[in-house]
């Protein structure tokens, strides 16, 4: 009996290493620094003094049943060593799923895009094993560079032509009359062009971008470090066992399902980037283009890159929350289904 008991601790000991294996091996797959010191530091301090703490609760209801012979004690423990091995396999899963990610990654850029040539692309991904967060992450800093810099750039020019829409001619006869002529009043309309544009589009796509770029930032840091902990001490308690559930669909899906939409989503940015031929009839301004159409595509200014920003500013967004919705909604139920 002893031996028995023994060798299911030796399992779920192993199972515990296993994983601490796996997110040690995706701490370097993440091209951190020092992968044992991240895993300590950051997930397997607050992990291991949660399941710690599971261990405790379960010797001591066992042993204060067994003392005072409180049959639903006993019972209580053994239901919440069933739990903790669970919760056991599911760590186990969570970083196989990490593990798989990083060599997602891998194949996705090596086998569809390792040929892109992109200004928001290039630097993202110089070398084989870094995975979709820091990959997402950088494409999101590019894109918010880009953004404000754009943004800037049509401020500038409101000023400019502005400014330049005061500039008026004066003939004066003397001792008689004189005349004034507003010469450069047609640069306000272009002036006001400048600014819709600015206002109706950079603007709102910059104040998105920005905000994701920080969601994404979060997600990168936090999630694994502090909501993983939790969903798992929640899972401890039988009222809020369900809730742990949801936490861990939660992690998995903020950790893995957001990265590799953000890095699809780019993906998909830099594919079409190249396609601004077809539409150069469409997308071309005689103001904002200089007067020349020839030149639209070439036009870092022009309406193309403006639309390049509105799909990852306002749409993708919405449908990366919908795959993350129904990606948790199915999680969730399989956690309650098996424990």
């Amino acid at each position: 009996m002893v031996h028995g008991r023994s060798s299911k601790i030796d399992m779920r000991l192993a199972l515990f290493l296993l994983f601490v294996f796996g997110l040690s091996f995706q701490a370097s797959c993440l091209d951190f620094v020092d992968a044992p010191e991240v895993v300590l530091a950051e997930q397997g301090t607050n992990i291991v003094l949660v399941f710690m703490l599971t261990a405790i609760i379960i010797a001591s209801a066992y042993m204060i049943g067994r003392t005072i012979n409180k049959v639903d004690y006993v019972v209580f423990a053994k239901d919440e060593a069933y739990h903790l091995g669970f919760s056991l396999l599911a760590l186990l899963g969570i970083g196989g799923v990490l593990v798989f990610s990083c060599y997602a990654m891998d194949m996705f850029y090596e086998s569809l895009f390792e040929n892109l040539s992109s200004e928001l692309s290039e630097g993202c991904y110089d070398s084989p094993g870094q995975g979709m967060n820091v990959v997402s992450s950088c494409y999101m800093n590019k894109m918010k560079k880009f953004s404000s810099g754009l943004s800037e750039s049509y401020i500038d020019h409101y000023i400019e032509e502005l400014m330049e829409s005061t500039f008026t001619y004066n003939i004066q006869i003397p001792l008689l009359t004189s005349y004034s002529s507003t010469a450069g009043a047609y640069r306000k309309v272009v002036s006001n062009q400048y600014d819709i544009i600015n206002n109706s589009f950079l603007i709102p796509a910059l104040m998105s971008i920005s905000m994701q770029k920080l969601m994404l930032d979060f997600i990168n840091e936090n999630v694994l470090r502090w909501i993983l902990p939790v969903a798992f001490l929640l899972r401890v308690f039988i009222p809020t066992r369900s809730m742990g559930n949801v936490l861990i669909a939660l992690v998995i899906g903020l950790y893995v399902i957001v990265p590799f939409m953000y890095v699809f989503n780019f993906a998909m940015n830099d594919a079409v980037a190249g396609d601004c031929n077809l539409f150069a009839d469409a997308v071309c301004d005689y103001v904002v283009d200089s007067y020349d159409c020839a030149n639209t595509c070439a036009n870092a200014e022009g309406f193309w890159n403006v639309g390049r920003l509105i799909p990852q500013a306002f749409f993708l967004p919405n449908l990366t929350i919908a795959i993350l919705v129904t990606f948790m909604t199915s999680i969730n139920k399989a956690l309650r289904v098996i424990g």
